[in-house]
């Protein structure tokens, strides 16, 4: 499956919720082919939307908030696994092809073990031709609207 397919997928299954998307590849690909206020891509933060969505959904119990990794990020963000108490307003997905495709496609190692409530699907290493996502102001403003209430689900 393409990342894209898997985002799509994604997006389709959980409707409504509040969507926070790993660095790289992952952000540029969701930004270009489904942009939506209900989205945080982020750009330059390596490794750390889990943790985002972790403090999001404590703060914010009443959205359902769904995070999407790549394998690398994942790795590097694998601190924050011991965060995620009993969250049950947060989902979490990893999308794995075994590479950083962003810096160049070097190999990363098999994780050793996942927990039950990591969402793993396997992805070619395939990539899209996307331009770079929305600058940082314009996506801080359409999250920061669809937080307070314009919530136009499309």
């Amino acid at each position: 499956m393409k990342r894209i397919e898997a985002i799509k997928k994604i997006y389709e299954e959980n409707k409504g919720a509040f969507f926070i998307l790993s660095n790289g590849l992952t952000s540029r690909e969701a930004a270009y082919f489904f942009p939506q206020k209900n989205s945080l891509y982020l750009l330059h933060a390596m490794g750390e939307a889990l943790s985002v969505g972790i403090g999001l959904a404590s703060v914010r119990p009443d959205l359902k908030i769904v995070v999407i990794d790549g394998d690398g990020n994942a790795m590097m963000g694998m601190a924050s696994w011991n965060c995620i108490g009993k969250l049950k307003n947060l989902k979490y997905y990893i999308l794995k092809n075994n590479t950083y495709c962003t810096t160049g496609s070097q190999k990363l190692p098999e994780f050793q073990c996942l927990p039950d409530w990591c969402n793993v699907i396997e992805i070619s290493d395939e990539k899209e031709e996307t331009p770079n996502p929305p600058q940082p102001e314009e996506i801080l403003k359409n999250v920061l609207e669809w937080l307070k209430g314009d919530r136009n689900d499309e």
